[in-house]
């Protein structure tokens, strides 16, 4: 295992610059998620720390020792891609066994180590099967236990669910949370889906920009509750905006949109807009039903057994809130109370408050 250090870290691809100036601190044992927008360099951030992509300028150190100019090979990376690259000729075991045969170790000690990882990764009963008749799912299963079988120090994790259905994906993440946990081992992982992030990572790291630089980092609750902007919400969790215009009220201000929203705010951050249009955010789990509630929605839909289980338009917009309903009461109208909300700049996105 390894604590991992990037300082300034910078890429260039033919003439694009991918990555400028990263530098995070990452902790021996530690699960980061790297996410942002498709094409901010998340994937190429991985590789660049895998050794695959070479950096431009900045260091790479593991445990303090500098490994920016050392050979992919003797980083001592486990590697798992988005598309599984077994060998076809193979059959599972042979496939998991392969790196320990590159190092050249014994038959027992090559046998007792593909034992324990196919039991880990549950994929015993696909022992005799080549990579042709394996799902997606048991593919990448295969490629996440044939990576642990050398026990690296840091594992790398390239949008490892992006091709799997819900179904998968959920079992997914309870594995790679199993095995993380097991190994602590040093893990980084790539995606764009906030679900990921927020389930598996103890620290999230938001990229963003051309070339890509670090928007904000922090805990999965931190990130949550106080993104740096919209970019950040967005990719921590579902977020409803709205559009809502900024009027002056006594010592305080109003947020309106169209007589559906009608919120009342203290925060002086806001009078450099009075008049103008701010974006204002709110999480699902933060619209709850509520018969003296600030915002008036039309009731579209019950969800049963969910923990939005409202599907209501607000505004010109569709949004789920919590509470209950008869099916009776479906196309009226009903009050949401916010619970929390986020104001956001509607030009640069940075939160206002």
């Amino acid at each position: 295992m390894a604590a991992v250090s990037l300082i300034d870290l910078s890429v260039v691809l033919g003439r694009q610059a991918i990555l400028d100036g990263i530098t995070l601190e990452i902790a021996d044992g530690a699960f980061v998620a790297v996410v942002g927008p498709s094409g901010t360099g998340k994937s190429t951030l991985l590789r660049t720390i895998a050794g695959l992509t070479p950096a431009d300028d900045g260091t790479i150190l593991f445990d303090g020792v500098d490994v920016t100019r050392v050979e992919p090979a003797e980083r001592d990376i486990g590697m798992v891609f988005q598309t599984p690259a077994l060998l076809p000729n193979r059959n599972v075991r042979r496939n998991v066994e392969f790196p320990l045969e590159l190092r050249k170790e014994t038959a027992d000690a090559i046998h007792a180590r593909v034992s324990a990882e196919v039991r880990a990764m549950h994929i015993e009963h696909l022992l005799r099967r080549k990579p042709a008749h394996l799902s997606r799912g048991e593919e990448q299963l295969v490629q996440i236990a044939r990576t642990m079988v050398r026990s690296p120090r840091v594992l790398l994790l390239d949008e490892p669910f992006a091709p799997l259905d819900a179904h998968l994906r959920s079992r997914m993440r309870a594995e790679i949370q199993l095995l993380q946990r097991g190994y602590d081992v040093t893990t980084l992982m790539a995606t764009n889906d906030p679900t990921d992030a927020m389930a598996l990572a103890s620290t999230i790291v938001v990229l963003d920009g051309t070339p890509a630089r670090v928007v904000q980092l922090g805990t999965p609750g931190d990130l949550h509750a106080e993104p740096a902007t919209l970019d950040v919400a967005m990719a921590t969790g579902v977020l409803w905006t709205i559009p809502v215009r900024v009027e002056r009220d006594g010592g305080g201000y109003w947020l309106v949109h169209d007589g559906a929203v009608r919120l009342r705010s203290w925060t002086p951050a806001l009078e450099p807009h009075v008049g103008g249009t701010v974006t204002l955010g709110v999480r699902p789990t933060d619209f709850v039903r509520d018969d003296r509630g600030e915002a008036t929605a039309r009731l579209r839909r019950v969800v049963p057994g969910a923990d939005a289980a409202l599907l209501c338009s607000w505004g010109d917009r569709m949004v789920t809130g919590s509470g209950s309903a008869d099916s009776e009461e479906i196309g009226r109208q009903i009050r949401l109370r916010v619970v929390r909300s986020v104001i956001f700049d509607a030009v640069d996105g940075r939160r206002i408050a």
